[in-house]
């Protein structure tokens, strides 16, 4: 019986959906057959296979998706590409009762976020952006996202999830989980400083990252970021 615990197996194995989700990840290697790798300039081919497959499957979902994923990877790897922008994702805004459609757009070496509403269909300027190069993933837009979100939440709530595009469903609510966890610890951070050292409060302490065991927070006065564990709070 073939040993099947070498990594490879979960890229060979995988269904088609699940296969275009590993290329969006952007992997050194991509296996497509045992101890047999595509690197990353060579998967634009690939994804023209899986779309035709898609096609016949009549799965116009994943098409989509696939289409989504290949404009991502022509950016990276500096193919010719037939349009300068990537759809991300389709969120509902709660507290405005909105539709809002997130793109990434390349311009020259980068990829700025945009959105849209369904109000209103012209490119707005999220302020957030992304440089480009070979080992830029899905996992950075991510976090991203996580990042814009957490930011504009105080104005517009957190959103809920309408339609995929590169980012699915499940990946959507996992940095909505991150946001209400980084949420929950801020409110615990303030707390420690007003019962220990309140006069810090004045530098507004931020949380930036839960880890295992501590969570990483910036404060105006201080450049780098600053460690605290969860067991103080």
């Amino acid at each position: 019986m073939i040993d099947q615990s070498h990594p490879m197996w979960n890229h060979i194995n995988a269904s088609l959906k699940g296969k275009v989700d590993i290329l969006a990840k952007n992997p050194y290697r991509f296996y497509i057959g045992p101890n047999v790798w595509a690197f990353r300039n060579s998967r634009i081919k690939i994804l023209e296979d899986y779309l035709k497959e898609a096609n016949a499957l009549e799965d116009y979902k994943l098409c989509q998706k696939i289409k989504e994923v290949r404009t991502f990877l022509g950016f990276i790897n500096k193919h010719k590409t037939n349009r300068d922008y990537v759809f991300i994702l389709e969120t509902e805004q709660t507290m405005w009762d909105v539709d809002v459609r997130y793109y990434l757009k390349k311009e020259d070496n980068i990829l700025k976020l945009y959105s849209t509403k369904d109000t209103n269909k012209e490119f707005h300027d999220c302020e957030a952006s992304l440089k480009i190069n070979d080992y830029l993933t899905k996992k950075d837009i991510v976090e991203l996202l996580e990042n814009y979100f957490y930011k504009w939440q105080t104005y517009g709530g957190l959103p809920r999830f309408r339609e995929e595009g590169l980012l699915d469903e499940k990946e959507f609510y996992a940095i909505i989980d991150i946001i209400k966890e980084k949420r929950d610890y801020q409110r615990k951070l303030l707390s420690y400083f007003l019962k220990t050292e309140p006069n810090k409060l004045k530098f507004n302490p931020r949380v930036a990252k839960v880890e295992d065991n501590y969570i990483l927070f910036g404060m105006s006065k201080h450049y780098g970021t600053l460690s605290l564990s969860k067991k103080l709070l």
